[in-house]
Formats: C-alpha cells, structure tokens, sequence
C-alpha cells in the first residue's frame, strides 16, 4: 500500500487482523465474499458481523475517555459500490491508462475493478480501518497495492493530483456538504473529467450538482442489481472546458 496525506502513516491503529492475514490466519472479524462483476471476478474479504461493529463502535462511543470514533461503515459491500462497478463495464468506458480517484472507496470494488482494467487508481477514505483492509483486498485479487490517500473531502488541505475520471458511491448522505464535495472535485478535476456517482436513492439527492452542472454535461440513469430490490441511481458529469 502507498501511504499519503497530511495525517501520516502513525495514526493508523492496528488492525487486529493484519498480523494473522499475513500468516495464513482470518482474524474472525472478516470473511470473504465472491463478486461478480460481468465477466470479473473479485474475492473481497469484509467484516462478517457488521451488527457487531457498530455494536463495539456504540459502545466506544460511551467511553469519555476516547475521542469520537468513525462508524464502520467502510467494512460491508453497499449495492451503490456495485451499482457503480457495473455500471463502468456495461459502459465500456476506456480506463487503460486513466488516472482515477475514488471518493469514500471502502472496500474499494469500483477501484479494483479500474485497476484491473489497467486504470492508474488512487483511493481516498477518512476512516482510518480502510487502509489494511483494501491492502489486503488487492493482494487477495492478484493487484498491485493501490494508492491511499487518509483525508476527507472536507479537508480543504486536501491536495492531491487531476483525474481523468472521478468516482464515488454512496457518498451523498449529508446534503450540507454538498458544496465542498463539488468543490473538491472540480479542484482534483483534469481537463474533460467524468465524475461518475452512484447513489441509492438518498432524499436529498436533487440538490447535488447545482455548481457541477453548471460546467458539464449531466446524464443520470438507473441500474438494477441483481439481487437488490430498488436500483441504483447514476450521476454521470461530463466536465467541459473551464
């Protein structure tokens, strides 16, 4: 894995299952689940009881003596990450030599999916447990550690580079944000970017995008999974010159 941001590698916990992993062993924590996408393959291992995280995540929160902790959201596969993979094979987009970076990646299945179609991927997440996780994820699927960036898009020292394509799922949730979310994108935006957001139907999903379609061509579909009963709502931004 290839550590950045302004936070550094010394912050990260350890992760009580990194150790075992490397000697053959599962910490119980995770297991492993088997996606398809079209015709790829991938073996994402993910946290088994994710109940029991954000049992153990309420009860630190108690804990006065302990900042406030992330939820552990990052640890399960949400039908938006798949939504947003298939979405790029069905759309056939070209992602050879693409320099790409995922939003709030999680297990990061839309990043592994690029990465294994020949993109240049980069991945952002501000919980501190995602890094030993996709780490893992990308030596399980046979693929070159990936870039890892711990910041938020509200963190306006953010500075990384320009992409060709941006991604992100299931990160509209907090509509107040909104404005630095499109903010940080058109700042990390290279000239003739897609930003592409998968989303499952959040309430307030109509307010995102007044600034960013003001500078691109807006499409929005819907994609049905299979083994989801509602689809997944697709923000596709095709950024012109600016």
């Amino acid at each position: 894995m290839t550590w950045n941001g302004s936070q550094g590698r010394k912050l990260f916990p350890i992760d009580p299952g990194v150790q075992d992993h490397e000697n053959g062993i599962m910490d119980n924590r995770f297991t492993v689940k088997s996606v398809a996408v079209a015709q790829e393959r991938f073996e994402l291992e993910l946290f088994a009881d994710l109940d029991r995280e954000f049992s153990a995540h309420f009860e630190e929160m108690s804990d006065p003596t302990k900042g406030l902790p992330e939820p552990p959201l990052f640890g399960s596969l949400w039908p938006s990450a798949e939504g947003l993979a298939s979405y790029l094979v069905q759309k056939k987009l070209p992602l050879r030599g693409q320099r790409v970076l995922e939003i709030g990646c999680g297990l990061g299945l839309p990043s592994l999916l690029c990465a294994r179609l020949g993109a240049q991927v980069e991945t952002m997440d501000h919980h501190p447990g995602v890094a030993s996780l996709l780490a893992r994820n990308c030596q399980r699927n046979q693929l070159r550690a990936l870039t890892f960036h711990l910041t938020s898009f509200q963190n306006t020292n953010t500075r990384l580079g320009t992409y060709d394509l941006i991604l992100g799922s299931d990160i509209l949730y907090e509509p107040d944000l909104y404005p630095q979310l499109e903010d940080f994108i058109l700042r990390h935006s290279a000239q003739n970017c897609q930003i592409i957001i998968a989303d499952p139907g959040r309430y307030a999903v109509a307010r995102f995008g007044r600034t960013l379609k003001d500078k691109c061509h807006y499409q929005e579909e819907k994609l049905m999974i299979s083994g989801h009963e509602l689809p997944i709502n697709i923000h596709s931004f095709q950024l012109s010159a600016f």
